[in-house]
């Protein structure tokens, strides 16, 4: 009796996340075709596939398989690093408003990345030192990850002391942080100088502009630690949203796990930020939406966080490259364009 009447529980919910899972696949596949075939000159879908088979003319090779290709996964790249460090977050802290750029992690990383454009600037002068130099392109995801981890151990450490933590006092110890990294990081624009000014401005607003192949050789190394990172954080992430003492009642070692999950939402945000720039509001929005459609099964969410964090970075950037074409837009103004609603909306239904 006890089979029968959980069967048609199971059954929906099968039904629900097979959809879900292929929706995803859709979506992965699918909207890289918007950033190929859209921009400043649009393609025909027949000039995209013939520049991908190189039966194309060497102008539509160009455009495809140098400028917008290596783009296109990119923005599929960081858009799924952004979206798996907000939902990390958000389950970590069990806050709503948890995400890369609120707690401080992004405002470390830039703060690092800046300096380390400065540095590469002395070792090796250039006129554009964040794609000519060297130092810049191989170190700077490895830089700008240590930024955002010390700027998260900063807020969290912070937000422990006198009384413990809170979602509130964590959100606004980190927003605090933030603000006093982005002081400093515009302090570094103004000390490099005006010759550089307009560069990282334009890397600080979150762009994909100028992305190569070595752009996303640099980045990948992260993507599949921090993958494995999040896969093996699954498990203790379920038991980590039961109360405390029911979680160390099954053998968690909570402060332990803790820290992992901290590291590796660090790692994915702050490598990301290293290569295209913060980009702000993809870790709020779209764990959200993810929830809502995959429901409590914390598998469906990340593989949604995956597919939806990678559709919003480059459905983002066609637009900024589309609307006031052939002027540019960058991604992270976009989404900032598509976030702020809803981040608004979210605060009006907090206590």
């Amino acid at each position: 009796m006890l089979a029968n009447t959980r069967e048609p529980d199971k059954k929906p919910l099968l039904q629900r996340t097979t959809v879900l899972l292929w929706l995803g696949c859709g979506l992965i596949f699918l909207t890289p075709w918007l950033g190929l075939q859209f921009g400043a000159t649009d393609l025909s879908w027949q000039q995209v596939l013939a520049g991908l088979l190189g039966e194309g003319s060497s102008h539509v090779e160009r455009v495809v398989m140098d400028l917008r290709l290596p783009r296109t996964l990119i923005g599929l790249v960081i858009g799924i690093h952004f979206a798996l460090s907000g939902w990390l977050l958000q389950l970590l802290t069990r806050n709503p408003l948890a995400e890369a750029g609120i707690l401080g992690i992004s405002g470390g990383a830039s703060l690092v990345a800046v300096a380390a454009f400065v540095v590469g600037d002395w070792i090796q002068p250039g006129d554009n030192p964040y794609g000519g130099t060297p130092f810049a392109l191989q170190y700077l995801p490895l830089l700008a990850m240590l930024g955002g981890l010390l700027a998260a151990l900063a807020v969290y450490g912070l937000s422990l002391r006198n009384g413990g933590l809170s979602p509130l006092k964590l959100t606004l110890t980190g927003a605090v942080l933030a603000g006093m990294l982005h002081a400093l990081t515009t302090g570094g624009l103004a000390f490099w100088g005006h010759a550089h000014t307009e560069l990282v401005a334009q890397w600080l607003a979150g762009s994909l502009y100028g992305a190569t192949w070595a752009h996303l050789e640099a980045l990948l190394p992260w993507t599949a630690l921090g993958m494995i990172g999040v896969l093996i954080l699954l498990r203790p992430l379920s038991a980590m949203q039961l109360e405390d003492e029911q979680a160390r009642s099954l053998g968690l070692h909570l402060n332990r796990w803790r820290a992992i999950a901290l590291v590796v939402a660090a790692l994915m945000a702050a490598s990301a930020v290293g290569i295209v720039g913060p980009v702000g509001f993809i870790g709020l929005l779209v764990p959200h939406i993810s929830r809502r459609l995959a429901g409590s099964g914390l598998l469906v969410q990340c593989l949604m966080c995956t597919a939806l964090g990678a559709t919003l970075a480059v459905v983002a950037d066609t637009l900024g490259r589309t609307i006031f074409a052939p002027y540019e837009l960058p991604v992270g103004v976009v989404s900032a364009a598509l976030g702020v609603p809803f981040f608004l909306y979210l605060l009006s239904r907090q206590p």
